[in-house]
C-alpha cells in the first residue's frame, strides 16, 4: 500500500471510528452475565432494543491518537448528526482545523484546509478503498450501536446470510457460515472461490464478526476479515456508559493490518448532546482544488 493511500485510509479512518459516540458520566459497573443460546432472530431483536435512537447528535470532545510504523499523531474531532440527512466531522490538531467532512445519504464531501483542496463523492471510493459497501445508513447504524452487513446486499438486510454463536462468552453475528469458510479454506481451490465471489458480486472474500455482550447486548467488536487481500481491521468498545438510558462506548481502539503496514487509533470521547443542531456547514473557498478521487 502506498504512503499516500495510507495517509488517506488514516484520514477516513479517523472520522468514520469517531462516529461510535457516547457521553463521559462514569463507566458502567455491570455484573457478569453468562451468555446462553438464543436464535439469531433473538440476537438481533435484542441488538436493536439496545440501539441508540436520536434526532439530533452532537460529541464536542474527540480525542484521538494516531499511529504506524511511519509517523504518530493526536487529532481532536467534534461531530455534529441529524437522522437520516447529514452528518458533520471536523478535525484540527493544535487547535489548527485540518478538515471537514459532510455525509448525506448521497454524497461524501471532504475539504483538506491543510493542503487546500476536496473532493466531492458518492461513497464509491471510500467503498472501493476500505474493499466494503459503505453507505449513509451503515454509518447511520454505526453511529446506533447497531448490527449492520458490511455488504449492501437486499440478501443481508434481514441477515439471512448471517451465522450466530457465542464465543468467548460473547454473541457473535458473523456474515458467512463457519462451515462454508472452512470448507473453503480447506480446499483451497481458487476457481472455488472465484465462483462464491461472483455469485456474491464481490472481489474479495471478505468475513464480518461483530460481538455483543450478553448483559446489554450492546456493540463490543467488530472484525473485517479480507482473506483475499490480507487485510484485517477491528474495532474494540470499552468504558461504557449511559445515553438516554443505553449503554454506549465512550472509548475505541482500532487497528487496520495489512502485509504493508500496521495503522492503531485510540479514541476517548466527552461533551454529548441530544439537542437540536441548527447549522451544518462545510465551506470550500474557490481558490481549492477538485481532487478527482476516482481516477
Amino acid at each position: 500500500m502506498a504512503k499516500k493511500s495510507l495517509l488517506k485510509f488514516s484520514v477516513f479512518g479517523l472520522f468514520i471510528v469517531s462516529l461510535w459516540l457516547s457521553s463521559c458520566k462514569g463507566p458502567s459497573e455491570l455484573p457478569r452475565v453468562e451468555a446462553r443460546p438464543i436464535s439469531t432472530n433473538k440476537l438481533l431483536k435484542k441488538v436493536e432494543q439496545n440501539a441508540f435512537d436520536y434526532e439530533y447528535l452532537s460529541i464536542k470532545r474527540i480525542k484521538c491518537n494516531y499511529s504506524s510504523s511511519q509517523s504518530k499523531a493526536a487529532f481532536k474531532i467534534s461531530l455534529k448528526a441529524e437522522k437520516d440527512e447529514q452528518i458533520l466531522v471536523s478535525i484540527s490538531k493544535l487547535n489548527i482545523p485540518v478538515g471537514r467532512v459532510l455525509l448525506t445519504p448521497d454524497s461524501v464531501k471532504y475539504v483538506n484546509y491543510i493542503d487546500r483542496n476536496y473532493f466531492i463523492d458518492d461513497y464509491s471510493y471510500l467503498s472501493d478503498f476500505l474493499n466494503i459497501d459503505l453507505n449513509f445508513a451503515t454509518i447511520q447504524a454505526i453511529i446506533s450501536n447497531n448490527a449492520f452487513s458490511y455488504r449492501d446486499d437486499p440478501k443481508n438486510k434481514d441477515f439471512k446470510t448471517f451465522d450466530s454463536f457465542i464465543e468467548s462468552n460473547m454473541y457473535v453475528l458473523q456474515s458467512e457460515k463457519t462451515k462454508k469458510i472452512s470448507k473453503i479454506e480447506e480446499k483451497a481451490k481458487p476457481q472455488k472461490i472465484e465462483r462464491r465471489l461472483k455469485r456474491l458480486d464481490d472481489e474479495a472474500l471478505i468475513v464480518q464478526k461483530m460481538f455483543f455482550d450478553p448483559q446489554n447486548f450492546a456493540l463490543n467488536q467488530i472484525q473485517i476479515n479480507d482473506k483475499t487481500n490480507n487485510r484485517f481491521v477491528n474495532l474494540l468498545f470499552s468504558e461504557f456508559t449511559k445515553v438516554e438510558r443505553k449503554d454506549y462506548p465512550g472509548a475505541i481502539e482500532m487497528s487496520f493490518l495489512s502485509e504493508e503496514e500496521e495503522i492503531n487509533m485510540k479514541i476517548t470521547m466527552s461533551g454529548f448532546s441530544t439537542e437540536k443542531i441548527e447549522t451544518f456547514s462545510i465551506k470550500i473557498p474557490e481558490k481549492y482544488e477538485l481532487i478527482q478521487v476516482n481516477e
